[in-house]
């Protein structure tokens, strides 16, 4: 949801409420200054899928190809053995993910440096603010607090400062990257943001998005936290629309040919959870015909099929969609939104699977947002339709294939994947799986 930037969609009371309170945090006097994460707290990406970034420069690899892998399997294990190497996220660097890329790829140094400045560019001209974290930035400054911004990208400072003056942070104090901290763990960045508030850290408020390391610690060290949590991760709580997409396309979801999709999704997650909002009753879509409108009116038209396909529901759905104005306002905002952030650089890929999401609507349609129809339909129509209906089958939103188990997911609690204790904890786990299985 992007206030005040021309889209016809405005806050629900319940995230008007969670602005408002969060605001007052920040203007509190007890507060002389207040730091904020980068990443998902004040800056954001259209995109739903770790990958996303990454599909985006294939055409660019072709050039340097190798061999049969594609450039995102081998940056994505690239940027996986760069997290062993360091043992802890913070640690690792772009230089470093290429310089391991390289020797996956075997390309020459010319095409490394090429394909890195390429990501780079990509990630500046991708990048954009999240209005919730830049309204709680804004309040910070009109009150006079220090701001510290800190950032655990694996880009460098130059492209890091870009980004931040690009989205409207250009007035920040001090910028911490975590990556130049010497022997930096997962906790020690907080100590450098306490320093550089040039306050004490019972008097200094962090804002971020990670529950463990942006509140549990902060709290931990004697600050004040609030939680920003990822537009993402709350569209994954609102509703089933994400385990029921994943679901259709469990073994190639990651693929090229599903990278509108993807972008659908992670706009969607801007639109509807920019300031954040939970998932009501009965409901897939937060009983918000906008948002709504936004997927089944809007998303769903880049997948020409969809107009076609399903059963004998879908024309009755399909003329709703086009005669109620919050369906058709969220129509408006998703074509708007997917100007601003795409242009023209999604016309190459087809619209596949966007078509699910009318799929979605026609199969599995929650009674909350089946009211929303209610005028449009006839009462034998929409009894039909409720008949007819069924719990979708979901799977778990996730850059992972595989799911995890109990023990994996304690161990990701417990200790941070790549560490040398969480290497330990997976010998551990592996022999218990091996006892289990026997």
């Amino acid at each position: 949801m992007y206030d005040g930037n021309g889209f016809k969609r405005r806050l629900s009371p319940e995230q008007t409420d969670v602005l408002e309170k969060m605001a007052a945090e920040v203007r509190s006097p007890k507060h002389k200054a207040v730091s904020f994460k980068m990443q998902d707290a004040l800056v954001i990406t259209p995109f739903s899928e770790e990958c996303d970034l990454f599909l985006f420069m294939e055409d660019e690899y072709s050039f340097f190809k190798t061999g049969k892998k594609s450039f995102t399997e081998l940056r994505l294990a690239a940027q996986e053995a760069a997290l062993k190497k360091c043992e802890v996220y913070p640690r690792v660097t772009l230089e470093l993910i290429y310089g391991i890329f390289a020797k996956l790829s075997g390309i020459s140094p010319e095409g490394r440096e090429r394909l890195m400045r390429r990501e780079c560019e990509l990630i500046s001209y991708f990048s954009f603010p999240r209005e919730c974290g830049k309204a709680l930035f804004r309040e910070a400054k009109a009150n006079k607090k220090r701001t510290v911004i800190i950032s655990e990208s694996v880009y460098p400072r130059d492209v890091v400062e870009n980004i931040l003056e690009n989205c409207g942070y250009g007035s920040y104090d001090e910028l911490v990257m975590v990556s130049e901290i010497k022997n930096c763990t997962a906790e020690s960045w907080y100590g450098a943001a306490v320093s550089c508030s040039g306050t004490e850290a019972g008097k200094l408020l962090h804002i971020g998005s990670s529950v463990a390391f942006d509140i549990e610690l902060p709290i931990v060290k004697g600050s004040k936290a609030l939680l920003l949590a990822p537009v993402c991760q709350l569209m994954e709580k609102s509703g089933r629309i994400l385990g029921y997409i994943r679901k259709k396309h469990l073994y190639d979801y990651d693929s090229t040919k599903y990278l509108t999709l993807h972008c659908a999704l992670g706009l969607y997650a801007a639109y509807g959870f920019d300031y954040p909002q939970n998932r009501k009753a009965l409901s897939d879509f937060c009983g918000d015909g906008c948002m709504l409108g936004f997927l089944a009116a809007g998303a769903a038209g880049l997948d020409m099929r969809s107009a076609v396909n399903g059963r004998k529901i879908r024309p009755l759905i399909i003329q709703a969609l086009k005669s109620d104005e919050r369906f058709l306002d969220g129509l408006d905002d998703f074509r708007k939104m997917l100007d601003d952030h795409f242009g023209e650089n999604l016309e190459k890929y087809c619209g596949e699977g966007c078509g699910e999401f009318l799929d979605f609507l026609e199969e599995c349609c929650a009674s909350g947002d089946r009211e929303l129809f209610r005028p449009y339909f006839s009462t034998d129509a929409l009894k039909k339709w409720a008949s007819s209906v069924k719990e979708p089958e979901v799977v778990p939103f996730s850059g992972k294939k595989q799911k995890k188990s109990a023990l994996d997911r304690l161990a990701d609690k417990m200790f941070p994947p790549g560490t040398k204790v969480r290497n330990i904890t997976d010998g551990i786990i592996a022999k218990l799986h091996k006892h289990t299985d026997n």
